[in-house]
């Protein structure tokens, strides 16, 4: 009965949240932005990815080798190119550049920092990290890609896809208190290790995310001059 009960109260958390998304869906239909459909079915398939992930993250922080880490990270940067690559072209060779850029962005973090000992080499740390690392690159690349679409040159695409980390890192603290931070806090560690940690993200994110934006860039003008060659 109480599991009834705490399984009901969570589901009407969850669509009490959801009902911003779905309010926000109606005002950009109204305003005719063409955006609705595509957040409603975000917010779905979020919702089915996330908790199949709750499924399984048991089993995957139970893995111990760094291949089988090393693989779930590639599939995370592999998924996370095929999305960029949707804003460009969707064509193969975009997709593996995509892919390659991420991939590039978390062997240049992740390695440094478990070898350093700023995070720990386990896979309940690496693997969140990574699908962190190849996130944020992507949203870096998209936004990258949609202005190069739009005519502009490498280093404007660079410096627009850079704001949102770039401008994260500057007001935190001021502004931003971000999730990890409060998340520590919640759980009680000191005010100082959720900084540092905070601040180890932040860093990783706004290297890789450059790391992923010019790493892609390279490989398909690459591409397209080899494409052009032929």
């Amino acid at each position: 009965m109480s599991f009834d009960a705490g399984l009901t109260d969570t589901l009407i958390k969850l669509f009490a949240a959801w009902m911003l998304i779905a309010g926000a869906a109606y005002w950009a239909n109204r305003e005719g932005f063409g955006l609705s459909r595509r957040m409603l079915i975000a917010s779905g398939r979020g919702l089915l990815q996330l908790l199949a992930l709750a499924f399984v993250l048991h089993w995957v922080f139970d893995i111990q080798s760094h291949l089988a880490q090393a693989a779930l990270i590639a599939g995370f940067c592999i998924m996370g190119g095929h999305n960029s690559a949707s804003h460009y072209d969707g064509a193969l060779g975009t997709w593996l550049a995509c892919a390659a850029g991420l991939a590039c962005a978390c062997l240049l973090t992740l390695p440094w920092l478990a070898l350093s000992g700023a995070i720990s080499s386990e896979t309940r740390t690496l693997v969140p990290l990574g699908s962190m690392v190849a996130a944020n690159g992507m949203n870096a690349i998209s936004i990258m890609i949609e202005r190069l679409k739009s005519g502009s040159q490498i280093g404007d695409g660079v410096k627009t896809a850079m704001i949102p980390t770039i401008d994260t890192l500057r007001v935190v603290g001021l502004v931003h208190m971000p999730g990890i931070f409060v998340g520590m806090l919640l759980a009680g560690a000191a005010a100082f290790d959720a900084a540092v940690a905070q601040l180890t993200v932040l860093y990783m994110v706004v290297t890789s995310s450059f790391a992923a934006c010019l790493v892609s860039f390279l490989l398909m003008n690459h591409l397209n001059k080899a494409k052009a060659g032929q």
